[in-house]
């Protein structure tokens, strides 16, 4: 019981991008780039001058299709942004986004969203689709798709809404974008050496069209017949991450407060939320690495071995290091709990340890700990200062001070510095 009421904190960001991936897509109908539109039917839509839109009207500007649904939290995050650039754009563009929910849920949605009334965000909306979605068949959304002058130009990811992307477009006819294919399963970096191989080690910068695979996945090639250990389109702080979770897996979350930084350039390593958008950041920044072995070994020693090679090869380490640091301790506390008040929320957690983990989670404090020792349930209390936090877990009989401890710290280290 105790971790699950945090887990849901975490997942439920992330599950709407893949809500539809596990249901079968017919694939007969799909329009790849540089494929014409057919003609399309009239259309139902919401936020529009009329209840219907006929798309082959927009044949002369950029047309871009962006499916989401009302489960996907980050395609909600995103029409504020999305919003903008329509005005930016004004006429050279024609931003809809697209549904398969029905008019009576997606209505409901846009009238009851307190964000999306707060930032005015009502993106024209076609609404109970499938022939859409069977032109452009995706398992998670969001999912992006430029159509200009009646032809398919780019099927990309969300951060391509931008307008000097449509600018682009415009301009040349054609965008040299990364291709979102939720159906590939290539998954080789291209190499025309494999002829008599005995083994490689082989690391590149971003590779468009490869089949992301999160963990460490070891597979046997059916070219070569060997094993080959991989992490596709990677930032190289998350491929340590994955590498460091196989050797020893943490108890902990790698906040800011947990890191040292001795690096010129923090964004070569880590992507920065709020910036450019994931997906531009990792055709800049993200990393391809491939070993191909006669044999294979736990995900433990194969984790080793290809830290090694990161290290070796890319001229960093990411290393756990125990260092004195000043940390928020949960404890218990002597100070009289008279007058001090339940608090009211909505959220629960069982036990200190998990607030700590709450803590942490917020991002801005410094590393929590537990050390009273308390399992009851707690009222999530408000988390935006310490003070406050005192205020209210007083009620429990507990505090958070702030202590040095000796803690694990995750340092990033360039070997040339």
């Amino acid at each position: 019981m105790k971790s699950y009421i945090i887990i849901i904190y975490i997942i439920i960001g992330i599950m709407p991008l893949y809500a539809q991936q596990n249901k079968k897509v017919d694939l007969s109908k799909r329009l790849n780039i540089g494929a014409s539109v057919p003609d399309l039917p009239v259309m139902d839509i919401l936020n529009f001058p009329s209840g219907t839109i006929d798309l082959d009207d927009y044949k002369d500007k950029v047309l871009i299709l962006d499916f989401w649904d009302t489960y996907c939290s980050t395609c909600i995050e995103l029409m504020p942004h999305v919003n903008e650039v329509q005005k930016t754009v004004g006429d050279k563009a024609q931003i809809i986004t697209v549904t398969w929910q029905s008019k009576e849920v997606v209505d409901q949605f846009f009238k009851g969203n307190k964000y999306l009334k707060e930032h005015q965000a009502y993106l024209p909306t076609i609404i109970a689709d499938s022939l859409l979605k069977s032109y452009f068949p995706h398992q998670g959304v969001p999912h992006t798709v430029f159509i200009y002058k009646g032809k398919v130009k780019a099927i990309t990811y969300f951060d391509y809404i931008k307008p000097e992307f449509i600018e682009k477009l415009i301009a040349e006819e054609r965008l040299d974008i990364p291709v979102k294919d939720d159906f590939n399963t290539k998954g080789v970096i291209p190499d025309q050496q494999n002829s008599n191989l005995k083994g490689k080690v082989l690391i590149t910068g971003y590779q468009d069209g490869l089949e992301f695979k999160g963990g460490l996945p070891i597979e046997r090639d059916s070219v070569t017949g060997m094993f080959v250990t991989s992490m596709i389109n990677t930032g190289i702080l998350d491929a340590f991450m994955r590498l460091h979770a196989f050797i020893e897996p943490p108890t902990y979350l790698w906040i800011p407060a947990r890191m040292e930084w001795h690096v010129k350039d923090q964004n070569i390593y880590k992507y920065k939320s709020n910036t450019t958008g994931p997906r531009i950041w990792d055709t800049k920044y993200a990393i391809c690495y491939q070993r191909f072995s006669q044999d294979t070994v736990s995900k433990k020693e194969m984790a080793k071995l290809v830290m090694q090679d990161l290290v070796s090869f890319l001229g960093v380490s990411v290393t756990i290091e125990k260092k004195e640091k000043d940390v928020v301790v949960i404890r218990k506390t002597a100070k009289s709990k008279l007058g001090a008040m339940k608090p009211e929320s909505k959220g629960q957690v069982e036990g200190a340890d998990n607030l700590a983990f709450l803590l942490d989670q917020k991002g801005n404090y410094p590393p929590a700990f537990d050390e009273s020792g308390f399992t009851e349930i707690i009222d999530i209390p408000d988390l935006s200062s310490l003070e406050k936090l005192n205020e209210q877990i007083l009620y429990y009989g507990l505090e958070a001070v702030t202590a040095p401890r000796t803690i694990d710290v995750v340092v990033v280290r360039e070997l040339n510095r």
